[in-house]
C-alpha cells in the first residue's frame, strides 16, 4: 500500500485474517469505536500531544498535528498493531514516522513520497 493511500478497510481485513499459534483467529471481530477529544492549541509543539487540563481524558495538539493525524487508527487494548507498521523517514525533516498514523509529516508538513510502498 502506498504511504499516501493507507486504507483502513484493508488494514482491518489484514488484522481479521491474523491467526494465533494454534491457527485460530487472533482477533475477535467485535470492534468498538472510541472518540478521543483533541483540542487545537498552537502552544503545543507540532507532532506532540499533551493531556488537556480542560477536557478530562482529552488531549491538546498543534492544529497541524490534528490535520496530519489519521482518523481511523486500530488499537488492540493498549497496544498498537505492529503488523500495520509502515515506518519512513520524512525526507524534509528526517523524522521517523509510522504512516499508519499520519496523512503527512506532523512536524514539517511535508507530503509523504507517493512512490514509497510497503
Amino acid at each position: 500500500m502506498s504511504s499516501d493511500n493507507f486504507d483502513p478497510q484493508a488494514a482491518y481485513e489484514k488484522l481479521m485474517s491474523a491467526t494465533n499459534a494454534v491457527g485460530q483467529k487472533h482477533f475477535i471481530d467485535d470492534p468498538e469505536a472510541y472518540q478521543i477529544n483533541i483540542r487545537p492549541d498552537k502552544t503545543v509543539s507540532p507532532g506532540k500531544f499533551l493531556n488537556d487540563p480542560i477536557l478530562p481524558g482529552g488531549y491538546k495538539a498543534h492544529p497541524t498535528t490534528i490535520r496530519a493525524m489519521r482518523k481511523d487508527i486500530f488499537v488492540g487494548g493498549t497496544e498498537v498493531f505492529e503488523d500495520l507498521q509502515f515506518i519512513i523517514n520524512c525526507e524534509s525533516c528526517n523524522t521517523e514516522l509510522d504512516v499508519q498514523f499520519w496523512h503527512f509529516c506532523p512536524y514539517c508538513e511535508a507530503q509523504f513520497p507517493k512512490s514509497r510502498v510497503k
